[in-house]
């Protein structure tokens, strides 16, 4: 058939059509329907964002009066609404972040480009830029906006990216990056000597901040060593370069804490925050911004006498009033603490597989999981075999099993709804378990 003008990313362009893209036409629960009927489970919530599933009356209900109340306002010039307000106290008061202000975006990629922004605005006086520059990770995932994609750390050679000014260190893939013998303490320590000499490199004053998913769901599902982030504030501190958590995938359960930071002990001086905020029933992203940014912001805004940033859908009705009810059914149902069981029953399930002589490792954290294809030999070094094809393989089969998963870096990621239950958990872990049951050596 021929091709249809919409662009769906992540794939080839070519493949814009109807015999390349599943049309679905309907989601209920943790599942979804195409155009056939087949049925499908979403066991990555759609891009790690739907919490609460598809078809949530409650949440749906909320929305819909919200519409019928006060359907769009933009927020600025001495006017917001009440939900609004009502979501920035909530956010402030659940946050990890102490005492912070709240700045509302549309998407996470908006989220993290909004900081960037107002810590430049934080720091640019009068023609003299001062901590202009951003560290971030290599295969991380911060966005797709000219800046946030800068930030991401990889994809630069697409685009011509990224911009001045945006610096990338070694992600703590302990199974991928590490040196052969190198023990996990080794390897923290040889990869925060690596932001300390890109620190000195580039000069210390000029670096603003260091952005960092808790848990790199982005690369593969990479749980960072124990004193990682420990480690790397102190280096940060050190320094007066702020670390920022980038909680757009790990923020609202997904770690079985509120806040992914909160599973990997981590302390940042900002976050940023979106996809299941809403269980994506509406585009909505917000900041977290820490005292010192704000008092900065403030002080030069009293001299300006202007902030002159808004955004059309930022701090939307909508979003806020879905924002509100999310967070409430995500408490009154206790999804954290059920998130956090669910995760283990699904780590039991899958956890065998880790024996297999195809598969290099197993990973888990709260209710996500990564099989990861790429195996070390006897001298604990990388195969030169093709992980990232026979990852793409599988991920096609299970598709075509009714398993909808996501092959990242040579790892296939499970990270389904918060709402998933135990026999649900079964079902994805059979389908997985009997797909590569079949593979062969």
């Amino acid at each position: 058939m021929s091709d249809f003008p919409l662009i769906v990313g992540f794939q080839p362009l070519s493949d814009n059509n109807r015999n390349r893209v599943k049309t679905i036409k309907r989601g209920k629960g943790i599942y979804l329907y195409d155009a056939s009927g087949k049925e499908y489970i979403e066991a990555t919530s759609s891009f790690w964002v739907a919490a609460l599933g598809f078809q949530n009356e409650e949440l749906i209900s909320s929305i819909e009066r919200q519409y019928r109340k006060l359907p769009f306002l933009v927020s600025g010039m001495h006017r917001t609404s009440d939900t609004s307000i009502a979501l920035s106290e909530k956010l402030a008061t659940i946050s990890a972040i102490k005492n912070p202000a709240i700045l509302f975006a549309a998407t996470g990629s908006e989220a993290n480009d909004f900081l960037i922004k107002v810590m430049k605005y934080g720091a640019f006086d009068e023609g003299q830029a001062v901590r202009m520059k951003f560290i971030s990770r290599k295969q991380s995932y911060h966005g797709g906006t000219l800046a946030s994609a800068s930030l991401t750390g990889g994809h630069h050679s697409d685009f011509g990216l990224p911009l001045p000014g945006f610096f990338h260190v070694s992600q703590p893939d302990f199974h991928g990056g590490r040196l052969p013998g190198e023990t996990e303490e080794e390897f923290c320590k040889r990869l925060i000597l690596e932001v300390e000499n890109l620190i000195v490199k580039e000069g210390k004053e000029s670096i603003a901040a260091f952005f960092a998913e808790p848990v790199s769901f982005s690369a593969g599902l990479h749980v960072p060593p124990k004193n990682y982030f420990k480690c790397l504030k102190k280096l940060l501190d050190q320094h007066e370069i702020d670390l920022v958590a980038d909680e757009v995938v790990t923020g609202f359960g997904r770690t079985g804490r509120m806040w992914g930071s909160e599973s990997v002990d981590f302390s940042s001086d900002h976050a940023t925050m979106g996809k299941g905020i809403t269980s994506g029933y509406f585009p909505l992203s917000a900041i977290a911004i820490g005292e010192s940014l704000q008092e900065r912001m403030k002080e030069k805004s009293r001299r300006i006498n202007s902030f002159a940033h808004a955004a059309t859908y930022a701090a939307h009705p909508v979003g806020a009033a879905a924002a509100l009810k999310t967070l409430e059914i995500i408490e009154r149902e206790k999804l954290l603490e059920h998130a956090a069981t669910i995760g283990k029953l699904l780590e039991k399930e899958l956890r065998p597989l880790g024996e297999h002589p195809l598969i290099g490792d197993v990973r888990f954290h709260g209710l996500a999981a990564a099989v990861d294809f790429r195996i070390r030999d006897e001298n604990d070094e990388l195969s030169t075999e093709d992980p990232i094809g026979l990852c793409n393989r599988i991920n096609s089969e299970l598709i075509e099993d009714g398993l909808i998963t996501r092959p990242v870096n040579g790892s296939l990621l499970i990270a389904p709804p918060l709402i998933t239950t135990s026999d649900q958990i079964l079902e994805i872990s059979e389908k997985i378990k009997s797909r590569l049951g079949k593979l062969t050596v």
